[in-house]
């Protein structure tokens, strides 16, 4: 049963070295992937900004052509007063004039508004474009170093994974069904120590006589709280100074 219990933790620890591989390749993955996210945030927020931009340069110019035409037409009222013959027409044509004026005012407002906020909005541009920029030029650099890690790792995934299949094969298909049962449930940890009665998959204290039974070896065992494969933990050697 010794040999047993070996070739299982020998198991867990090739498993838990695929386990971090893997974490570290989907942490890589998961950084680069918050990287782009801001770069597009960033892209996204310029391409908007740059719109209401454009969109304010096209109302501009169609106010700035709307007043042009008002002031052509006060023009032409002004010229009629000189030869209004009544005086109710000479009062409308006051109005129009004062009219044409007050929007012309409105527009002139309006036009210095837009102005005003596509310069706010030009200047938080500058800022986002250096601010994508920059970042633009770290993403790339982290996607180059995530390629040279990811390689190794997966290198040394491979190397870990052929152990494994040695590992495993040392096992009867039971036991490594129960194993790979148990694994799957418990966040990859199936088989753990025991030391002074205490699991150290769950941390709780197995029956005193499991444990004196543990210590035997002679027959492979589950701890009675999380169901793991267990086996006796010696105490770590100490070294005398």
């Amino acid at each position: 049963m010794e040999e047993v219990i070996k070739n299982l933790v020998a198991l867990q620890a090739v498993d838990l070295e695929i386990r971090k591989i893997d974490e570290e390749l989907a942490t890589a993955s998961d950084d680069l992937d918050s990287m782009r996210a801001r770069v597009i945030g960033h892209k996204e927020a310029i391409a908007e900004a740059t719109a209401r931009i454009e969109e304010g340069e096209a109302r501009r110019k169609e106010l700035e052509v709307a007043v042009e035409e008002s002031q052509g037409m006060v023009k032409d009222r002004q010229n009629k007063l000189m030869s209004v013959q009544t005086n109710r027409e000479y009062q409308s044509l006051l109005k129009e004039i004062d009219d044409a004026k007050a929007a012309n005012k409105e527009r002139d407002d309006e036009v210095v508004r837009i102005l005003e906020e596509a310069e706010y909005i030009q200047a938080k541009l500058d800022e986002r474009k250096e601010v994508c920029a920059r970042e633009e030029e770290e993403l790339a650099a982290a996607e180059k170093e995530a390629a040279t890690r990811e390689k190794k790792l997966n290198t040394a995934r491979r190397k870990i994974v052929k152990e494994r299949t040695v590992a495993a094969g040392k096992l009867d298909d039971g036991r490594l069904r129960r194993y790979e049962r148990i694994r799957e449930k418990r966040e990859g940890v199936a088989v753990v120590g025991v030391r002074d009665g205490v699991c150290f998959g769950c941390y709780m204290n197995v029956p005193p006589q499991m444990y004196n039974n543990l210590l035997k070896s002679e027959a492979l065992l589950s701890c009675p709280t999380c169901n793991r494969m267990i086996y006796h933990l010696p105490e770590p050697e100490t070294v005398e100074g």
